[in-house]
């Protein structure tokens, strides 16, 4: 017996080591990855790198995924938690080992007990949702939900504050929620009031409610349920943010687009410079209601020109005369799509299911509010 067992796992060696995985050429090092219909990534290749690993954006249906060099592509197509491995052979003698894997989806529905964690949080002046959250079970910090990011940032001037030795392993609380083990990511600037933020990808695979109303964050494991007059959307992954699908409308005519939900953006909507050349949406001859300077995340300054859009539709929702702001520069979001901020995103008590991937939203008591650029 174990004969036969030393037999047949060291041919089942010779199988594994016989297996070929599939082989592209390059002379640069310079490549580029598309994922489905969105626009190419750039990619460096790095032989030092074993495997170099590339993730994909969030998929419930997979992904198809196209590895471009200057000489050669290859295309695979990718499940939910799976991998693909390929090598490129740069300049026919370095061979850079390269996996492209579609994460696996988190689902906490069956978990029992159900979570549902209530927490209140305030509402800023500035359209900050603002918390206290516990780091490292000892310091109380001020941070924001910011559905714009990903993971926990926290100012550069709160670290100095703070005097940590290392900016990993680190714990924080929210309610009853704790994360363990966690990188911080140092950012210039967050909210005012604020010291940092957190972002969607802490609740994957969870529901998320947001009741304006009440001032209530709900963490829930299942979906509760809800009334008929919440509108559904699907959530569109991207860049490891998620968009919504929505249309500007002027006299008469829409332009359909997506949008990033970012209520860590304070205003209404920020709309993308090569979408709106792309559809010739008529900014000139919108009237213009504020010009000012903002600064992003890095505190680097843009230009912002506000002017009012007459309609803006999410599904069969309908806001009239909605500010929008145009950029003079490019998105800051670094990728195709119009910005809905907290401004706009206040208006809706909202449900962020991270399983099904749908927001929905319901109009609320701040439908009518005036805007501050209105």
């Amino acid at each position: 017996m174990k004969i036969s067992l030393i037999f047949i796992l060291g041919f089942v060696t010779i199988c594994q080591s016989q297996i070929k995985i599939p082989a592209i050429k390059a002379s640069s090092k310079t490549c580029y990855i598309k994922e489905g219909n969105e626009e190419k990534t750039k990619w460096n290749l790095d032989p030092k790198t074993k495997p170099d690993l590339y993730v994909t954006n969030k998929s419930p249906k997979g992904k198809t995924v196209t590895f471009y060099t200057n000489q050669d592509s290859l295309t695979v197509k990718l499940k939910p938690g799976k991998k693909s491995d390929f090598v490129v052979l740069l300049n026919e003698k370095d061979s850079c080992y390269t996996r492209i894997e579609c994460p696996a989806l988190k689902d906490f529905s069956k978990l029992k007990p159900e979570i549902h964690d209530t927490i209140p949080f305030a509402l800023s002046e500035y359209n900050n949702i603002i918390f206290k959250v516990t780091l490292d079970d000892k310091e109380t910090l001020d941070l924001k939900f910011d559905s714009g990011t990903t993971d926990f940032l926290l100012t550069n001037e709160i670290l100095k504050q703070l005097q940590l030795k290392s900016l990993n392993g680190h714990s924080f609380k929210l309610g009853n929620q704790i994360w363990r083990e966690q990188q911080i990511f140092p950012v210039e600037l967050s909210g005012q009031g604020t010291t940092g933020r957190f972002g969607w990808n802490l609740f994957d695979g969870k529901i998320v409610e947001i009741d304006y109303d009440k001032k209530l964050f709900i963490i829930h494991s299942k979906l509760p349920k809800r009334d008929k007059s919440y509108t559904k959307l699907d959530m569109e992954f991207t860049h490891t943010l998620f968009c919504i699908q929505g249309s500007l409308q002027i006299k008469d005519k829409a332009y359909k687009g997506r949008f990033l939900f970012d209520n860590g953006y304070q205003r209404t909507a920020m709309l993308d410079q090569q979408l709106i050349k792309e559809q010739q949406y008529p900014k000139e001859i919108l009237p213009v209601l504020k010009k000012t300077i903002l600064k992003n995340g890095q505190g680097e300054e843009i230009p912002v020109l506000t002017v009012k859009n007459e309609k803006l539709f999410l599904g069969n929702l309908c806001l009239n005369d909605v500010p929008v702001q145009l950029l003079a520069t490019s998105n800051p979001a670094q990728f195709k799509t119009h910005i809905l901020g907290s401004e706009f995103l206040k208006r809706f008590n909202t449900i962020l299911d991270f399983q099904e991937n749908k927001v929905y939203l319901k109009p609320n008591s701040l439908w009518n509010d005036p805007y501050t650029e209105g």
